[in-house]
């Protein structure tokens, strides 16, 4: 949930087109545009001058972007548009009629679960601290006090991992041959096993 000092709203509604005739996006991130997305909104700004909290180097502001949808439809390709023209950290919320999730971008896209419940920190020694407390939240890392680089880096491995266990998984499954089948299953155990260390550091 997001509960921000009045002076920090902005509630300001931005044309699609200004993304999509200004960075030179490919049609078929256009047409994400038009169809998926019905209105962005800019709802907050969080900076020095309306939270009172210092900016860094890495973090100048933090936005709050409110994306609405014309369908239940996470249009991660057109939030990568957004970040990528925008020059400051963003936190965005995506609605679709009465559900919502929340979304960051770091390296990669981040998501919460739709309708989960999340409470959010704006308090924090500077706007860094700040975003990287938004960004844990999201990833339910909240209590981790991990080195916060360290901790994105982790994500994206188990993130990758998990993806390479599925992909193995689903090989396993349409393997007919017996040996080739025992191979796979040996592949599987030692990706199971880096996985466990992730999760475990």
């Amino acid at each position: 949930m997001i509960e921000l000092p009045k002076r920090c709203l902005v509630n300001r509604n931005i044309p699609k087109k200004v993304f999509y005739e200004k960075l030179g996006i490919s049609t078929s991130i256009k047409d994400d545009f038009v169809s998926i997305v019905d209105k962005i909104i800019w709802l907050y700004k969080l900076s020095e001058d309306t939270l009172g909290i210092s900016k860094t180097k890495e973090v100048e502001e933090i936005e709050v972007f409110e994306i609405d949808l014309k369908e239940k439809k996470i249009p991660k390709n057109v939030i990568r548009v957004i970040a990528k023209g925008i020059p400051y950290k963003i936190l965005f919320v995506i609605k679709y009629n009465n559900d919502i999730c929340y979304g960051v971008k770091i390296e990669d896209l981040y998501f919460s679960e739709w309708n989960e419940e999340l409470e959010f920190n704006f308090d924090g020694l500077n706007l860094e601290t700040i975003f990287e407390n938004i960004v844990k939240t999201i990833i339910k890392e909240k209590d981790n006090n991990k080195d916060f680089s360290i901790l994105i880096d982790n994500k994206s491995k188990k993130e990758e991992l998990s993806k390479k266990i599925e992909q193995l998984k689903n090989k396993i499954k349409q393997e007919k041959q017996f040996n080739k089948k025992v191979e796979l299953n040996q592949q599987l155990r030692k990706l199971e096993i880096v996985m466990e260390e992730l999760v475990n550091e």
